[in-house]
């Protein structure tokens, strides 16, 4: 007697999930992008599929394929089964205690000052095995996230394809003017615009140093006003802001996430935020490739990231 495992031991049961999406998208082109297969397989697939189930499945019209019956009738089921299987792999729990992974992210340099060191604390608390690689974010993440260099990106804007790369909006940050402890507006307990722009400027801004085309809205809001800032220093390094800052009598407009930099207090006295004006706020989205949507280990880093990211950076209402 030929028992049922013998019987599927013979069934290639990849062939019911490309004739799961064949199903859903009626197009061999289409099926082939979605599993990440050339036209030519998946024509070979289809093939195997009308010999397995010794029965056509669909016929070619000029508005692409058009199921049999027989497939209609196959489509209930198998997507129970394709849903029970996923269910059975799912199961499996996922121990951060024994992941091993190195998580990859790009994201502003500035950024980096504020996320990192919180963000691998809890790694290293919740993960010891694993290890994370961060990479400074360019004006085109989603070539990075497709290429797998990285696994997740931290950008400014959303991206084109949300199919192919999923976003998430991570929140808002809005621009606060920083001076040094001994400069003379630290110690007004009102600043006015007039007042700051009476001074010189080092400049990050929000840092986003990667972004050639990048125009800055503190400054598209300022000469709306009839402002335009003047530079001292521009620099990549924060250290090296906050240095000049300390001797000269200058200011910086940063984000409001740079108060959540534990021992900058020391340092830097947010003076004025410009809180609540819409034009001069920056989204942060988190990207990150739909390959790795179903990764339980992906999961697990994507909402210890974000976690970190709402509790430790965005809880500052400067």
């Amino acid at each position: 007697m030929v028992t049922l495992e013998q019987q599927l031991s013979r069934i290639d049961l990849n062939l019911l999930v490309s004739l799961s999406v064949l199903l859903k998208e009626r197009n061999v082109t289409k099926a082939a992008q979605r599993l990440y297969l050339s036209q030519p397989a998946m024509s070979r697939t289809l093939g195997r599929l009308r010999e397995a189930f010794d029965d056509p499945l669909f016929y070619r019209e000029s508005s692409g394929l058009t199921p049999t019956q027989k497939a209609l009738d196959l489509q209930g089921p198998l997507d129970d089964l394709l849903v029970s299987t996923h269910s059975l792999f799912s199961k499996t729990q996922f121990n951060p205690g024994g992941c091993e992974n190195t998580f990859t992210i790009s994201m502003p340099p500035l950024m980096s000052t504020f996320l990192s060191v919180p963000l691998v604390s809890s790694l290293i608390s919740q993960a010891p095995l694993a290890s994370l690689a961060e990479y400074p974010v360019t004006d085109n993440p989603v070539q990075h996230l497709a290429s797998r260099d990285v696994d997740f990106s931290i950008h400014i804007e959303r991206p084109k394809d949300e199919a192919e790369f999923p976003c998430q909006l991570l929140g808002r940050t809005y621009p606060v003017f920083y001076v040094s402890k001994n400069h003379p507006l630290a110690q007004s307990s009102e600043v006015s615009l007039d007042d700051v722009m009476a001074y010189r400027f080092v400049d990050m801004s929000l840092d986003i140093s990667s972004f050639v085309e990048f125009n800055n809205p503190v400054d598209i809001y300022l000469e709306s006003k009839g402002y335009r800032r003047s530079f001292v220093f521009k620099s990549g390094h924060i250290t090296s802001l906050i240095e000049v800052m300390q001797s000269t009598l200058s200011v910086m407009a940063s984000t409001h996430m740079l108060g959540q930099v534990k021992n900058l207090e020391e340092q830097l006295i947010p003076i004025l935020g410009l809180k609540h004006i819409e034009s001069v706020e920056v989204e942060l989205y988190l990207i990150q490739h739909k390959r790795t949507l179903d990764s339980e280990a992906h999961k697990w880093f994507k909402d210890l990231l974000i976690a970190t990211i709402r509790d430790d950076i965005f809880a500052s209402s400067y």
